[in-house]
């Protein structure tokens, strides 16, 4: 695993470019693309990790102490600048957007879900499995699975009601809005906590904040962190010696867990800030983040029985071919028939 590991990292320093503070550049679509890009490979790598035993004694011990160290962390972004993408468009179009929520954010995310998860039901059926209707209507809605991821979509579509919710009561009060939204996940957490889910159902959902706050106070935050090098270069190291740091009591309490979170996520933000990633095929991965992520645990299921013992890069190689093709597939036909559905709503 360590191979493929090692070519996404190549990908995200070929990639990086010097912005030298500028605001225009380390937060476009094209650069966060690219980040999430480099994430989607490290949630891949998870996933297919769980299929099959890629640990070699030596070769993959630099990559499984990041996968030990990152932990959920890999996902953190995803929720960031989804809560920094919709700030910036609610502050642009108002209320107008907030009321278009329900259909182009919830619905169109619902719609792409269940669609995909139909490619899933017709492989199990085939291989003969039987599910009731109850599992099938709790795995259509993201609270159960059939071998599918579930639990993100689950998580960013009460976000997307969250902030409907919140910005409906508000309305021009951003802050207030924010503010009911961080409150509404934190009942969330412990909602979904309470009925049994694991922690990554919930550790991370505040980081969607996170990013509506930045989108928010951005001007003061880069003027704080960034206003001289030696100023970046102290937040840079402080926020990645505290997320090493909280790393060995990040089970200490929720709390310090959500500090360890927020160092990530402020040591990705804050190192962006002169030193962006600028790789197309990592934004390509970012730009249909949606299928490749939804998507990639079906090849890993359906190729497992083929897998050769001592060929595991081989099952890794054509589970991404695979992956890519059919996200390729799903992006040209049933996403553009959904939009067109969603448009005409």
């Amino acid at each position: 695993m360590i191979l493929f590991f090692a070519a996404a990292l190549l990908l995200v320093i070929a990639g990086l470019k010097r912005t030298n503070g500028n605001k225009t550049d380390y937060m476009s679509i094209d650069m966060t693309n690219s980040i999430k890009g480099f994430f989607l490979c490290m949630v891949f790598f998870s996933h297919i990790w769980t299929y099959a035993d890629f640990l070699h004694p030596y070769l993959d011990a630099p990559y499984q102490l990041v996968r030990r160290m990152t932990g959920q962390c890999i996902v953190a972004m995803f929720l960031f600048y989804s809560g920094y993408g919709i700030m910036e468009s609610i502050e642009k179009k108002g209320l107008s957007y907030v009321k278009s929520i329900p259909v182009h954010r919830f619905l169109k995310v619902l719609l792409l879900f269940d669609s995909a998860l139909a490619f899933f039901f017709g492989y199990r059926y085939l291989t003969g499995s039987q599910f009731g209707l109850k599992k099938i209507i709790l795995t259509l809605i993201g609270w159960d699975s059939i071998g599918n991821s579930n639990w993100y979509i689950f998580c960013v579509l009460w976000l997307y009601i969250f902030t409907y919710i919140a910005f409906m009561a508000f309305v021009s009060d951003y802050k207030k809005a924010v503010i009911g939204i961080f409150v509404l996940s934190l009942f969330y957490m412990a909602i979904v906590c309470k009925l049994g889910k694991e922690y990554w159902w919930y550790d991370t959902i505040l980081c969607y904040t996170y990013g509506m706050l930045f989108s928010l106070y951005r001007d003061k935050i880069e003027h704080f962190i960034n206003e001289n090098f030696r100023s970046w270069l102290f937040f840079v190291m402080l926020f990645a010696i505290g997320f090493v740091t909280l790393y060995f009591y990040k089970n200490m309490s929720w709390i310090v867990y959500q500090m360890w979170v927020f160092c990530f996520v402020a040591f990705i933000v804050s190192f962006t800030m002169r030193f962006a990633v600028d790789n197309r095929f990592l934004q390509w991965g970012g730009m249909n983040l949606f299928e490749l992520y939804i998507l990639q645990r079906l090849p890993m299921m359906i190729l497992k029985p083929y897998l050769l013992p001592g060929k595991n890069y081989v099952y890794v190689i054509a589970c991404i071919i695979f992956t890519v093709l059919i996200s390729v597939l799903f992006q040209k036909t049933i996403s553009k028939i959904i939009q067109k559905f969603v448009e005409f709503k």
